[in-house]
């Protein structure tokens, strides 16, 4: 017994058979870049609490030295009670922000232990930021998007869709069934003859007839579907493209901002420390004034950490979208 599906069913149900597991591929890569995106911004931020707890480590121990100095000077009567409260106010506030660190971090490896597992996340050590890297033009990173994983997934349900709707239309035509039989039959007839072995033969026609607003309905259906993709796959399109103008100006900007920080703002809060560090050993000065330009240079050294963490991780959403540079 051998059935004949109507028209191409056949070929085409295996058609989009292909073309689903093509898309289930597709997103498949679309997923492992984003756990890579995902573990990059956890690594990140880790790298990011480590480097600011050694600037804020270094701070303690600097104001630990201008606290004892401040003391003996107040021993011999030439320094203030007031310079030793401002001291150590300012280490108990160093010390606040090293306990923020401290939660900021495990908040961190708890989010990196969702991708790497808990107990490789609590010994991972990450101390330093990625490189600062040229961006590509960004007309040439919204060529490559229309490579990415998510737009080829939605391609290939497109396609999947159209192979779909001529299924449907194969539907209508006549199905066919062709049934051949052998029996073998034992004994003799009523006049001693043996009795003949019989062969049979049947063929049989679907007839579409009276379906045709069912299957006409299938065939809207399909058609539907195909367009309510289409839909899908533009906006989609036009999101991502959003998505990319914004990373590649976030990552733009704060690299330019990230070099103006090296240019000019460190260096310049550099000086202001050594200036009133100058001043306040020839007694020009007060310790609270050294003290405030010391943390005016912590809190541009942390902002400026701060950027060079926001810029990586910009250019990890830039990644993402296009792919690494070839």
């Amino acid at each position: 017994s051998q059935e004949f599906p109507a028209g191409r069913t056949r070929e085409l149900a295996r058609k989009r058979m292909e073309q689903s597991a093509a898309a289930t591929e597709a997103a498949a890569a679309d997923r492992r870049l984003v756990v890579v995106r995902e573990v990059r911004h956890a690594w990140t931020e880790l790298a990011y609490v480590a480097r600011a707890r050694e600037l804020l480590n270094g701070q303690v121990e600097w104001v630990e030295q201008m606290r004892s100095s401040a003391r003996a000077r107040y021993a011999a009567g030439e320094g203030r009670q007031l310079d030793l409260l401002q001291a150590g106010l300012d280490v108990a506030m160093l010390r606040e922000q090293l306990l923020d660190l401290d939660r900021d971090e495990a908040m961190r490896r708890a989010q990196l232990g969702r991708w790497i597992g808990d107990e490789e996340a609590r010994r991972v050590t990450v101390k330093s930021l990625p490189a600062r890297a040229p961006l590509e033009p960004l007309a040439t990173l919204e060529e490559r998007l229309l490579q990415h994983p998510a737009q080829l997934d939605y391609e290939r349900r497109i396609a999947a869709a159209e192979t779909g709707t001529d299924l449907a239309r194969q539907r209508k035509r006549p199905a066919w069934m062709l049934d051949v039989s052998y029996g073998f039959r034992n004994g003799n007839m009523l006049d001693g003859e043996p009795r003949s072995d019989m062969l049979s033969a049947m063929v049989s026609v679907d007839l579409p007839l009276f379906r045709a607003n069912r299957q006409d309905r299938e065939v809207a259906a399909a058609r539907a579907e195909t367009r309510a993709l289409h839909e899908m796959h533009d906006d989609h399109q036009r999101e991502m493209g959003a998505m990319l103008a914004e990373a590649w100006s976030v990552a733009d900007r704060t690299a330019a901002l990230e070099r103006f920080y090296e240019t000019d703002l460190l260096p310049l809060a550099e000086q202001s420390v050594q200036a009133a560090l100058l001043a306040y050993r020839s007694n020009r000065a007060m310790i609270d004034e050294v003290i405030t330009a010391r943390r005016a240079w912590l809190e541009t050294s942390l902002k400026h950490l701060r950027l060079a963490t926001d810029r990586a991780q910009a250019q990890y959403n830039v990644d993402y979208l296009v792919g690494e540079a070839p």
